[in-house]
């Protein structure tokens, strides 16, 4: 018999949330960071800080849909 697991949705619920507002903080951060003359000179650590960056922020809201998946499939 499935049974719903509120604690999982709102930590989902959460993870999205910081998430999404983690996102224009990272994206401002990235900005800041390719205008740097240090990190230009280091051949493709743009693209890195990028990749880390970006991939934190949207790692979160994908961990928040999937225990808000979790949470109502228990």
């Amino acid at each position: 018999m499935a049974k719903f697991d509120g604690t999982q949705i709102i930590m989902g619920a959460i993870s999205i949330i910081i998430g999404l507002v983690l996102l224009p903080v990272m994206a401002g951060f990235t900005h800041i960071a390719r205008n740097n003359s240090s990190v230009q000179n280091v051949g493709g650590l743009t693209t890195v800080i990028d990749m880390i960056m970006y991939g934190f922020t949207f790692g979160l809201v994908g961990l928040g849909v999937g225990l808000i998946y979790l949470g109502f499939k228990k």
